[in-house]
């Protein structure tokens, strides 16, 4: 299918995420795809949904492959759970070019120093999608110098941005709304303070998203998928 171009989000080596959610919007009672809801957002309208092709993790280098490999096992795992779609990490080597899409159901990462200059601290990632507007490929940029000593990121604030980045490649986007729970915990894909990161991953409102590009499928016109 013919493919948008490619759209950026980023992480400015900021979130917080949070733990207390409402019961999920039942996406069959409407009338058009659900795209937002409290503490979650789509990157509608060019991403409405997720169709069930299998995806795959690839690398824009070895050095990547080395450094991501063992967080993106996890990641892909919690993916694969939450959208009843396969998602496998390969040893895969796809180089990546910002502004480019990529072959279809390709999510590679790159791993490097200040990716983006003209803002020396985040990570971002690139999505496109079809013309029915479901998620396509994806190129994630993670700051390699979260990991530098002088920086002191921890281990959590890592593990979490690539959580983050690796949302956006499959169609999330930063909320309209960034509720609190008890304990003063955000979204994973707001964007805030990383010193108020936990080690935790995605949470209830990042869960319900997921659920919605499923279930939005029901949107898309037979012919189409």
């Amino acid at each position: 299918m013919r493919t948008r171009t490619a759209s950026t989000t980023a992480f400015t080596a900021t979130l917080a995420l949070g733990a207390v959610l409402l019961a999920p919007t039942d996406a069959n009672s409407a009338t058009t795809p659900i795209t937002s809801g409290t503490g979650w957002k789509l990157q509608a309208p060019a991403i409405t949904h997720v169709d069930s092709r299998s995806w795959t993790i690839a690398f824009h280098d070895a050095a990547s492959r080395t450094k991501l490999t063992p967080y993106l096992k996890r990641t892909a795992a919690e993916l694969t759970s939450y959208l009843g779609v396969k998602i496998t990490v390969s040893t895969r080597i796809v180089p990546i070019t910002r502004g480019t899409c990529l072959t279809s159901h390709v999510i590679s990462y790159r791993y490097m120093s200040k990716p983006d200059p003209a803002s020396p601290n985040r990570s971002f990632t690139g999505t496109c999608a079809t013309s029915t507007r479901a998620a396509h490929s994806a190129y994630v940029y993670i700051n390699a110098d979260y990991w530098s000593p002088t920086r002191r990121f921890s281990e959590p604030v890592r593990k979490n941005v690539i959580w983050h980045e690796s949302a956006h490649a499959v169609g999330l986007s930063h909320p309209n709304t960034c509720p609190t729970n008890k304990a003063g915990l955000r979204p994973l894909m707001c964007a805030d303070t990383y010193k108020d990161l936990r080690d935790r991953r995605y949470s209830p409102y990042e869960a319900t998203a997921f659920r919605q590009l499923v279930k939005n499928r029901a949107y898309t016109a037979v012919g189409e998928r």
